[in-house]
């Protein structure tokens, strides 16, 4: 079976991104798979070197941003009329530009959103790095398009 491969940002859920996927997936008759990169938060530091007064529990963590997606993705399908189709949520642990290169992997289709900025300050941006090593083609939509989406 085909496969879109959608990355969605932790941060903004990336609306246009998951509704030009389930578009595409729709067109090719394809299973939607919406991938967030995810990596649990620091410890809290704390001085002098002893233990922090506080721990966090990575594992709530975790199931709190895997509802948070499945959330993110069940309002897309339900805005674009998705319903029927094959769509399956992953949260992969890594940072966001490796779990997307290795979701590409076997896709047909990588669907992201554009950057929020559009001068990187220190490294290429995440889209553009992406796009040399994906193992499939990238469709990257621009800002205007995710505007657009964000207001229906």
């Amino acid at each position: 079976m085909a496969r879109v491969v959608v990355g969605v940002s932790a941060s903004s859920g990336s609306p246009g991104a998951l509704a030009a996927g389930l578009e595409q997936a729709r067109w090719r008759d394809a299973e939607l798979v919406a991938v967030q990169a995810w990596r649990p938060a620091r410890p809290p530091s704390s001085p002098g070197g002893r233990m922090p007064g506080v721990s966090r529990d990575v594992e709530a963590d975790q199931r709190a941003a895997e509802a948070e997606l499945k959330e993110q993705v069940a309002a897309a399908v339900a805005q674009a009329g998705g319903s029927g189709l094959n769509v399956r949520c992953e949260l992969r642990r890594g940072a966001p530009g490796a779990v997307l290169v290795s979701a590409s992997a076997g896709a047909d289709l990588l669907v992201l959103d554009a950057p929020r900025r559009p001068v990187a300050t220190r490294s290429p941006m995440l889209a553009h790095r992406i796009i040399y090593q994906a193992s499939c083609p990238v469709l990257v939509l621009p800002p205007a398009v995710q505007v657009a989406a964000r207001t229906r």
